[in-house]
């Protein structure tokens, strides 16, 4: 498999292995079908770096409509090419622009960015994480209201705590989490009133709610000693 090299001269559908008629889900397909085939880590062409990087360069052009109208403008027009990167024409500028110092093809503005399901391993950005997104912990998944940074998880009491907060959870809101509270203690109350009516439910219903309210005694009491700590700790600076 040959793939055409980068650089001035190299016509970017043709380094992809699509026609200038492409869309961008056939040039993102062409891209990661070459880009798995190209990479150092798999292929031991001693061309294969310098092949991949072509590839990189062509899509981080064509799969951005902005930079590919403007490559597809200068190739179509047969225009000379400015020698300084290439970046996006400015509304004042209009889409035709050129400057002097011509050159005879297209060169990429700075360090390709491959933005696609198939990251390269080295020489280019990782994708941004999601916005407003958080690493997960080495996939530990927090619950809601866990005094995270205060307490380590990894140890023993941390677990059984963890336990606890996962055991029986709340709502991230204050007046959602008063509401549920406040229903829990309702069940509790009918199960202790229905006890002859329904033996067998009423125990079951205030199993449940007692345990509930077990698991919310403690939170509530362990933040309190992480208050009480940190106060303490703020008289002592």
């Amino acid at each position: 498999m040959t793939t055409p090299t980068s650089g001035r001269g190299a016509d970017l559908y043709a380094v992809l292995g699509v026609g200038p008629d492409a869309d961008r889900t056939q040039v993102r397909r062409a891209y990661r079908r070459q880009a798995l085939a190209l990479h150092p880590d798999r292929n031991p062409d001693p061309s294969a770096p310098e092949r991949f990087r072509a590839v990189a360069e062509a899509y981080a052009v064509l799969a951005d409509p902005v930079r590919r109208d403007a490559y597809d403008t200068r190739h179509s027009t047969g225009g000379p090419e400015p020698d300084r990167p290439f970046s996006p024409p400015s509304a004042a500028e209009g889409p035709a622009h050129t400057t002097s110092g011509a050159s005879a093809d297209y060169t990429p503005a700075g360090e390709p960015v491959a933005h696609t399901d198939y990251a390269p391993t080295s020489g280019y950005a990782p994708p941004p994480p999601p916005p407003g997104g958080r690493a997960a912990d080495q996939g530990d998944l927090l619950p809601v209201g866990w005094p995270v940074g205060r307490i380590d998880h990894r140890r023993l009491a941390g677990r059984l705590l963890l336990g606890v907060w996962r055991l029986a959870p709340l709502p991230a809101g204050r007046i959602a989490a008063g509401a549920v509270v406040v229903a829990t203690l309702a069940a509790a109350a009918l199960a202790v009133t229905s006890r002859d009516e329904m033996p067998l439910e009423s125990r079951v219903i205030g199993f449940l709610a007692a345990l509930a309210l077990a698991c919310w005694t403690v939170r509530a009491l362990t933040f309190a000693v992480l208050h009480a700590r940190h106060r303490a700790t703020e008289r002592t600076r």
